[in-house]
């Protein structure tokens, strides 16, 4: 009995140092930066860092649903490039015609691409049963080879009338804000709502946790992991 009690006292301060490993990493991080340079703490240097964070987060976003549904998505980064190419070469074909209304569309179709390629890891996961990390390891090779297939194995320029109309999605601020960061937030509201206040989440994280239970308990665990994926797809994109 003593060794049961004594056991579960210890068990918080295990958990709060987990808790506490990534702020510690990131203070590592920051102290490490301090001492290389003498202007990493700049105000400039921190919103320039948080700008270009930002996208990495949202598709952090992504991944945060496809691992608490018990997956793993290794393609994000070929599927990046992919979407993006994708994106690009719309909006130089539609520009001629469209002007800036064609970063629009191209952003739109961008999402799109995004959520089918999400989907056809969902399906190869769920469908197909093969485990997430060969899945997606196959489909990366698949969204890079595409992507070099369509560059040429170089570089997608946006059209030189486009640059200056697409300069806010990078350079763009909202009250005083970089607009990136604007985004990011939105987006992690939205999917901390998704995740903790419905019950679509409330089944993503059942289904990761023990899928067993949660297929006895009426929750269809292919569909949870396969729209989690969709929901990366879209962050990707």
């Amino acid at each position: 009995m003593t060794m049961a009690v004594g056991s579960a006292a210890r068990e918080p301060r295990r958990i709060q140092w987990a808790d506490a490993g990534p702020f510690i990493a990131l203070a590592v991080v920051v102290l490490a930066g301090m001492l290389l340079n003498d202007n990493f703490l700049s105000a400039t240097n921190i919103a320039n860092v948080v700008t270009r964070s930002a996208f990495v987060a949202i598709i952090a976003v992504g991944a945060t649903f496809v691992i608490s549904s018990g997956g793993l998505d290794l393609s994000v980064g070929s599927m990046m490039a992919f979407v993006t190419g994708i994106m690009i070469l719309t909006m130089n074909r539609l520009e001629p015609s469209m002007g800036a209304n064609a970063i629009l569309i191209g952003a739109g179709v961008g999402l799109v691409v995004g959520a089918l390629c999400g989907l056809l890891n969902g399906l190869i996961v769920t469908v197909g049963k093969i485990e997430p990390f060969i899945a997606t390891l196959g489909t990366m090779g698949i969204f890079r080879a595409l992507i070099t297939w369509m560059s040429d194995g170089g570089s997608i320029p946006i059209e030189r009338a486009l640059r200056d109309p697409y300069r806010p999605v990078y350079f763009g601020n909202l009250l005083g804000i970089p607009l990136p960061v604007v985004i990011t937030l939105v987006v992690v509201l939205a999917g901390t709502f998704l995740l903790y206040r419905t019950r679509y989440g409330r089944r993503c994280m059942a289904a990761g946790s023990n899928p067993d239970v949660a297929r006895f308990s009426g929750v269809s665990v292919a569909r949870v992991r396969t729209t989690a994926f969709v929901i990366q797809g879209v962050c990707v994109a």
